[in-house]
């Protein structure tokens, strides 16, 4: 990438440029990161004034791209186990920003997602933002309340425990992806399988 990458991408291009690079090196400095997107340090500095202001608006960016794949797995739509597994799906589409959250210091955090929660709610002005803002506090609880509503998720799982172990298990499912190989396309839909086919048998109503 030139030099004159700022001018070119933008700074939320920019940002998602650092995003992906700090995936790949989570402690990157500055100068590296400036080298990885292809703008001077000088302008990474006049734009964010430091490393942590940068990785903050990546965390930030992550966390919205967290909940931009949730909604768009269409969480209001049949039911409830059937959307779970289509978040699931949506969600493995985003392996940097997994990566950024099951690290082990992960980059993206609750602050983050208050962050983008906020931001969402202030910016919520269509029906579908409106949904948006109803789900993102707790958008796997929602969609689990759902499908015991429905009949398709066990009433007897406590919403709480299910949505840490759908979250958990997605983690999993990446982080083995990733000890084989996240661009092996194969490896990977093998781990969604695997990852959907746990929810599924751990979750599902058991007349469903």
């Amino acid at each position: 990438m030139p030099v004159h990458g700022m001018h070119r991408l933008g700074r939320e291009a920019l940002v998602s440029e650092a995003l992906t690079h700090l995936a790949a090196n989570p402690q990157a400095s500055m100068i590296e990161l400036s080298q990885s997107v292809g703008v001077g340090r000088t302008t990474l500095y006049r734009h964010f004034g430091d490393r942590e202001a940068l990785v903050g608006a990546a965390a930030l960016l992550g966390a919205r791209r967290f909940g931009e794949a949730v909604m768009k797995a269409r969480p209001g739509e049949g039911t409830g186990l059937a959307a779970l597994e289509r978040i699931c799906a949506q969600l493995f589409t985003l392996p940097d920003v997994l990566t950024l959250l099951f690290a082990d210091n992960p980059i993206i955090t609750d602050e983050s997602f208050a962050e983008a929660a906020a931001e969402s709610r202030s910016g919520a002005e269509s029906s579908t933002c409106a949904e948006s803002a109803d789900a993102e506090d707790d958008p796997l609880e929602a969609v689990i309340a759902k499908g015991q509503a429905d009949g398709s998720i066990d009433e007897g799982v406590p919403i709480g425990w299910a949505a840490a172990f759908v979250y958990l298990t997605i983690g999993s499912g990446h982080l083995y992806s990733v000890s084989v190989g996240v661009d092996d396309p194969t490896a990977r839909a093998q781990s969604l399988e695997l990852t959907i086919r746990a929810v599924r048998k751990t979750l599902a109503s058991p007349g469903g």
